[in-house]
């Protein structure tokens, strides 16, 4: 099946800029990806949405695609730059035989590459010559996108990438503990010119949490109280990575207070951080007269002089 326009891919406008790009990838990332949706097509469109971004997130393949389509995105330098001299011999009423008459001898082995054995003409190649491989292919950057917990607690993701012009889907494991910005690398699973492949490297992009945040292995959270559960002492139920847990506070905890939950944080390596949960304490608003003047009571009653060892 002939594949689609990468930019109807992404939903967006041939124009867009490399901000609407990326705001559009990591949405369709997030509704496609198989941790996520059950649909039977998920894996297919999620590993579609990926080979898109990674040509159109890359200014020169996005230039690549613009010009000469999907077969030229992946295409070498050498490939790339043949393919310009075929397309302006063309446009000159140039024929193939003239081409590389003119060139190096390597217009058929090139399009044999890109073509599947046909030149841009609709002919086969004729002599060949075959120059010589570097010893190791390059190595390839795949841009990813995980949520919180995909990264806190690792990650087997189905990718669709190109090897050596082939279309080829692989399960790769992100390892439990990646931060934005890591980068994860598989072994020969890179470019394929050379005798031996290059890399693959995952480049790693995590979306925020709408309430956990991470500080090394540790994560935190923001835990609201009332007043009177703050002086009185109170049992809540909060979220983790693994589930809720029931957190005691003792009577009299003061906003900002951090309680710890042992063993919730981010695992890495064999280490795994803790949870903390910083207390924010919620007072009432919109007192009566006679609701102030017991809190007037109350205070002189147990006179509290928070500041008073603080140097400013």
């Amino acid at each position: 099946m002939a594949k689609r326009d990468y930019y109807e891919v992404l939903g967006i406008g041939r124009s867009a800029s490399d901000d609407e790009i990326k705001k559009a990838y990591r949405k369709l990332a997030r509704q496609f990806h198989p941790d996520v949706n059950k649909e039977a097509n998920a894996s297919e469109k999620f590993a579609e949405v990926q080979e898109a971004y990674d040509v159109l997130s890359e200014s020169g393949k996005r230039k690549k695609y613009d010009q000469y389509g999907h077969a030229a995105a992946s295409a070498s330098p050498e490939a790339y730059e043949e393919m310009r001299r075929a397309h302006r011999a063309r446009s000159q009423g140039v024929s193939p035989e003239d081409f590389g008459a003119q060139g190096d001898g390597q217009f058929g082995d090139i399009f044999d590459q890109l073509f599947g054995g046909q030149g841009p003409f609709g002919r086969q190649g004729g002599r060949r010559r075959h120059p010589a491989a570097p010893a190791r292919g390059s190595d390839v950057e795949y841009p990813v996108v995980l949520s919180f917990e995909q990264a806190a607690r690792g990650s087997n993701l189905p990718l669709r990438i190109n090897l050596g012009g082939q279309i080829e889907t692989i399960d790769v494991k992100v390892p439990a503990g990646v931060k934005d910005g890591s980068r994860v690398r598989v072994r020969g699973k890179g470019d394929r010119s050379g005798n031996q492949p290059g890399d693959l490297i995952i480049v790693v992009s995590v979306t925020p949490h709408p309430y956990f945040r991470r500080d090394g292995l540790d994560i935190t959270l923001d835990l609201p109280i009332s007043l009177y559960e703050s002086l009185l002492g109170t049992r809540v139920e909060v979220p983790t990575l693994d589930g809720k847990v029931t957190l005691t506070l003792p009577p009299g905890t003061s906003s900002g207070s951090k309680m710890r939950i042992k063993g919730r944080g981010v695992k890495r390596s064999g280490e795994q951080g803790d949870q903390f949960c910083v207390i924010k304490i919620v007072v009432p608003k919109n007192l009566s007269d006679d609701e102030q003047a017991f809190i007037h009571e109350l205070s002189r009653k147990y006179p509290l002089t928070p500041r008073e060892n603080l140097e400013w």
